[in-house]
């Protein structure tokens, strides 16, 4: 019998009040750029997810899935607003269960953080969509001349039933699709992180202004999914500090917004919440390669050593965590389950390699290896080897 002792990451766990999970490792939500099929997965698709459940994965949640039309630089991200698209979808899902796996789908709306010339929207003749007139810095569009970036045609939010119910069609279709639940995807730069924040909110409505109003329009996107999936099979990603798309705030108002939503969301016994700490200072990255850099402009700068984790929201947790790192936490009982991004791209057996004290493979194959360019998709994206068996 093996002396090894087994880490904490393989231990069993529920998820909200009925989601058995096989061990508190979760594959995290990754746009890679492959649903070349319409915005709809494809073989290579149903492969990916299928061999990381077949590993083992406790959780898996789906790349961003848009709600409806976008605008985004990734020409081939999937969309979740007709029949089609579930249809698709339920042959991912099914895969997964197949392998003993559990899958969420994350709900994704980009907010500002779109260019109108995106053949999406210009096809659909349909408008970029955000809490307010400000353009997001940065951005850049490869499939036109000059990689233009995000756009200052920004066309105000007025009827907000029109997004709610965008929200609640999407979320009612991944249900159709076989998912087991909802994440809700309210970080990042895109538009629920859009309506937290002063610097991408200057409504003068009841979804701006106070702390309360700019975390009202989250709170009831919240609700809208909870109606349809119950509060259990529904988590969030937040990232309190981020700095994503001309995201960086200063820490009093960091410390304000999510003192007051956190709370909010505890209240709704949601499965989990989805705690990032992008933006924040935790060493030279992992990942060099590929990743952004995590710093902040001046007036937004973070008290030394800050992170976001606390005994309120200590749930889930995911940016560039380590094994150790996430073993030492759950043996504090500081979180319950940890997020891995990148490494689950570049290694479809990484909970073997947990299980075995394997170090995980890295990326070696450029910054390409999300968006492509690519002639068969299946490149950098189900071609990573796998560790020497024992």
């Amino acid at each position: 019998m093996s002396s090894r002792k087994i880490s904490p990451l393989l231990q069993p766990c529920t998820l909200g009040a009925s989601i058995p999970l096989r061990n508190r490792i979760c594959m995290g939500a990754m746009t890679r750029n492959r649903c070349i099929d319409n915005n709809k997965p494809t073989e290579a698709s149903v492969r990916h997810y299928a061999d990381r459940a077949r590993d083992g994965a406790g959780l898996i949640v789906a790349e961003g899935i848009f709600i409806y039309f976008h605008g985004t630089d990734y020409l081939h991200a999937p969309v979740m607003f007709k029949e089609e698209h579930a249809h698709a979808w339920q042959k991912v899902t099914h895969a997964v269960h197949h392998e003993g796996g559990k899958i969420f789908f994350q709900a994704w709306h980009a907010g500002r953080a779109q260019n109108e010339n995106m053949p999406m929207l210009q096809d659909n003749n349909y408008p970029v969509l955000a809490p307010s007139k400000i353009t997001a810095a940065g951005g850049k569009y490869r499939p036109h001349l000059g990689k233009p970036g995000h756009t200052s045609h920004i066309t105000e939010i007025i009827d907000v039933n029109e997004i709610f119910e965008q929200y609640r069609n999407s979320v009612s279709l991944a249900k159709k699709a076989g998912f087991d639940g909802v994440e809700i995807l309210a970080q990042g730069g895109y538009l629920l992180h859009n309506f937290l924040l002063s610097r991408t909110n200057q409504r003068t409505d009841k979804y701006g202004g106070s702390v309360e109003n700019c975390c009202r329009f989250v709170l009831e996107i919240v609700d809208a999914i909870v109606e349809v999936w119950g509060s259990t099979a529904v988590g969030i990603k937040i990232c309190p500090c981020d700095n994503m798309f001309d995201t960086a705030v200063p820490y009093e108002e960091v410390t304000e917004t999510y003192s007051y939503l956190v709370p909010k969301l505890v209240d709704r016994k949601l499965a989990y919440i989805n705690l990032s700490r992008r933006g924040c200072d935790t060493g030279p990255s992992q990942y060099p390669v590929d990743t952004f850099v995590n710093t902040r402009p001046a007036g937004t700068e973070l008290p030394p050593g800050y992170e976001p984790l606390d005994d309120q929201t200590s749930l889930m947790v995911n940016q560039e965590y380590t094994v150790a790192e996430a073993e030492r936490l759950l043996q504090a009982e500081k979180i319950d389950l940890v997020c891995f991004g990148r490494p689950f791209i570049y290694n479809p057996d990484l909970v073997t390699r947990i299980r075995r004290k394997i170090p995980f493979a890295t990326n070696d194959r450029g910054t390409q290896v999300s968006y492509g360019p690519y002639e068969d998709p299946n490149e950098n994206y189900n071609d990573w080897p796998y560790a020497a068996r024992e």
